[in-house]
């Protein structure tokens, strides 16, 4: 039995009409267009690789891939030496641009580099050790001892003393003095006693147990 396999003239035009109308689209600008746009106005090259992304060049520490998805849409990529990454999906060009842009131009540090510098400045002395020493500091200061009564003029000792700052001389080691000649400082303590007219209750004992006879 013989089978016709040869495509009727109605199929192949309609075939040839799809692939034509898949092929050509209603786009205002190629992908090679608007890359080249973007070229120009960030004053760099970009270059096509063989995975399909685009990748802006010269421009170091930054490191920035984008990739189409459909015409006018893509996904970006951008890395700062090599550490932080932060990614677009699914925006379309003129975002990729603003953000192509503002991405360059930002001079904010690395992760790595973020927390090196917020762990140096939490080290720095902030307060220039002079606050101790100004009066208006000690205006509301108390005297704990003296039943919280305020004290309006006190002399406290700087903070910072000038003998203590790195680029002064090393100090003089004085005398080394050992444990064992520090002397042993009897504490001041005096054992409660009752008042007279409980002391009378008191019953006392003996070693033995037995009640002391007066």
């Amino acid at each position: 039995m013989y089978i016709n396999m040869k495509p009727s003239k109605e199929l192949v035009k309609r075939l040839v009409k799809e692939t034509l109308e898949q092929k050509y689209t209603k786009a205002a600008a190629s992908w090679g267009d608007l890359i080249d746009e973007l070229s120009k106005e960030i004053k760099k090259p970009i270059v096509l690789d063989d995975a399909g992304n685009y990748n802006v060049c010269e421009c170091e520490p930054y490191h920035i891939s984008i990739r189409p998805i459909v015409h006018g849409i893509c996904d970006v990529q951008a890395f700062k030496d090599y550490s932080d990454r932060t990614k677009k999906l699914f925006r379309t060009f003129d975002e990729v641009k603003k953000f192509v842009k503002e991405y360059l131009e930002s001079k904010d540090l690395n992760y790595v580099d973020a927390a090196l510098q917020k762990s140096v400045d939490n080290a720095k002395d902030k307060q220039g050790g002079t606050s101790a020493d100004k009066q208006e500091d000690m205006e509301h200061m108390v005297d704990f001892k003296d039943n919280y009564k305020v004290i309006k003029n006190i002399k406290a000792e700087p903070m910072n003393k000038e003998i203590d700052n790195p680029t002064e001389p090393m100090q003089v080691v004085g005398k080394f003095i050992k444990a064992s000649e520090y002397k042993s400082v009897t504490p001041k303590h005096t054992p409660p006693t009752l008042p007279k007219a409980l002391q009378k209750l008191v019953v006392k004992y003996t070693k033995n147990g037995k009640k002391k006879k007066k």
